[in-house]
């Protein structure tokens, strides 16, 4: 019985390193990159997460009106003209389109579409429909 003991414990301290292991190279990946994002990241995400998300790519796309500038007054000026005028280039309150990400991903086969390309689809569809009522 004394020689199945060691046998054990090496076979149990195996397990648990191989486990460690995992873990820590599972741990140590670094985060997917934001054109990776897709429905299975979406459904993962919180409330919160979603909103944030969805806030920082309407930020993002509209500091992209006014190009390469350097100067943040220029950029702010730009955005707010944008907002004002109604062009920017997606002009929905972010909840819209949560809301409606949440829809597109109920549908198994949209899930592996990537989070920028449903919100660009998403976005087509909303403003058409603005459009043609």
């Amino acid at each position: 019985m004394t020689r199945q003991a060691p046998g054990r414990a090496v076979a149990i301290a195996l397990l648990a390193g191989g486990l460690g292991l995992t873990l820590s190279l599972g741990a140590s990946q670094e985060p997917r990159r934001w054109v990776a994002l897709d429905g299975r990241d979406w459904t993962q995400f919180s409330p919160k997460e979603k909103q944030a998300y969805v806030s920082g790519f309407l930020a993002g796309s509209a500091g992209g009106g006014a190009g390469a500038a350097q100067d943040t007054a220029f950029v702010r000026q730009t955005v707010d003209s944008l907002f004002r005028s109604g062009a920017l280039q997606f002009p929905f309150g972010h909840m819209v389109y949560v809301t409606q990400l949440d829809e597109f991903y109920w549908w198994v086969n949209h899930v592996p579409v990537p989070l920028y390309l449903a919100l660009w689809d998403i976005n087509q569809r909303l403003r058409q429909q603005q459009h043609d009522p």
